[in-house]
């Protein structure tokens, strides 16, 4: 029996890190765009963080079942906030790209060592609930830092929202000084990957992979849909980003509970459906308040994802090796989503900005295809 409950400290942690990673983030596809970017690069830049974060999964996965999670939470505390710190001050896209990759690999880090840290205090029943409530801590303090990023940028503009980030970043490190420390597995507890594959890891990843490829082929482009084609200010794009996030927050304990009670494959369904009629709305609106209406809708569905996709691939692998496994799956599905925005470029560019999110939530319900030879019972949940 494992002990219920999230730390103190870590749930702490998880607040002050969420909110820096949220104010420097949320209009960076803008802070690009103001640097001369064109569109496509500025798609693939802005995107990098979501994109890459799964690709660099496996590797960061590894790392993270090796290091004690305290260690390796104040390791990528620290980096992210020398990162964001230095970010304004580039001009060379090259180091931006080296600086935004080191930035994303510690970020997932410290995903993959939060994951460990929920894991270890969760029970197989309640696993899903737990995660929802370490989203939610991380999700309500992003709904802050995405509302205050329209605010400062309009005031004192981009670099004073870094520096402000950075701050943010070093100070959430200081309560894991006071977290129970989690010790690394050792080489022979490693994952079996035939274990995996009888479980249903092909069929999981393989849906997973599709549903990514489509959101990210749209998702860097919201920002500037609501910039170019509504004609909105940075302000009311900064508060539909908070509303997305508080609307999804307060619906992230439901989504726990949902996935625990009738199963993490109805989740996703539910989630792939769910997120493809709020592009379909998004595609259609004419104001900002059809705008929020389809934010609304989508971020009902959102929070329905990670619980479920965690709860599933946490128990196809033994306990020593549940970031190992999560990072393995995460790691196809970034290779395969990361050319993604490339097509929401092109559809963009070739058949108009509100097609493009259509075509993102057309190809978005083919990932139900593979879901459904999922036998959830095989993967123990």
């Amino acid at each position: 029996m494992r002990r219920n409950g999230l730390p103190p400290p870590f749930v702490l942690h998880t607040f002050a890190s969420s909110f820096a990673h949220a104010l420097w983030y949320t209009l960076f596809p803008i802070y690009l765009r103001s640097l001369g970017l064109p569109l496509a690069e500025v798609g693939l830049a802005s995107s990098l963080p979501l994109t890459l974060s799964f690709v660099l999964a496996l590797p960061a996965g590894i790392v993270a079942d090796a290091l004690p999670a305290r260690r390796a939470l104040i390791l990528a505390t620290g980096g992210q906030a020398t990162i964001v710190a230095l970010l304004p001050s580039l001009k060379s896209p090259a180091a931006t790209a080296s600086l935004l990759f080191s930035y994303t690999f510690l970020s997932t880090l410290r995903g993959q060592s939060s994951l460990r840290v929920v894991a270890s205090r969760a029970n197989r029943s309640d696993m899903g609930t737990w995660y929802s409530l370490y989203l939610l801590a991380s999700g309500a303090s992003a709904a802050v830092g995405s509302y205050l990023s329209g605010v400062v940028t309009e005031r004192e503009g981009f670099t004073p929202l870094y520096r402000l980030s950075a701050i943010a970043f070093a100070l959430s490190a200081l309560p894991l000084t006071r977290l129970e420390q989690i010790q690394g597995s050792r080489a022979r507890e490693r994952i079996k990957l035939e274990r995996l594959k009888s479980a249903g890891f092909f069929e999981l990843t393989l849906s997973l992979s599709i549903h990514d490829f489509a959101v990210f082929s749209v998702m860097p482009y919201t920002t500037l849909f609501q910039r170019e084609i509504l004609g909105l200010s940075t302000y009311e794009i900064g508060t539909l980003a908070a509303l997305g996030t508080v609307v999804s927050q307060v619906f992230q304990p439901v989504a726990g509970l949902v996935t625990d009670r009738l199963g993490s494959k109805p989740a996703l369904v539910l989630h792939y459906v769910g997120v493809s009629a709020g592009y379909v709305l998004m595609a259609i609106s004419r104001s900002y308040g059809t705008l929020a209406l389809a934010v609304v809708l989508q971020n009902v569905f959102l929070p329905l994802d990670l619980p479920a996709r965690r709860k599933l691939l946490s128990y196809m692998a033994p306990p020593s090796s549940v970031a190992t496994a999560n990072g393995l799956s995460d790691a196809v599905v970034g290779l395969v989503a990361a050319p993604s925005p490339l097509l929401g470029s092109f559809s963009w560019s070739s058949l108009g900005a509100r097609w493009a999110f259509g075509l993102g939530a057309a190809l978005n319900l083919l990932a139900l295809a593979p879901l459904a030879k999922l036998r959830e019972r095989s993967a123990r949940t």
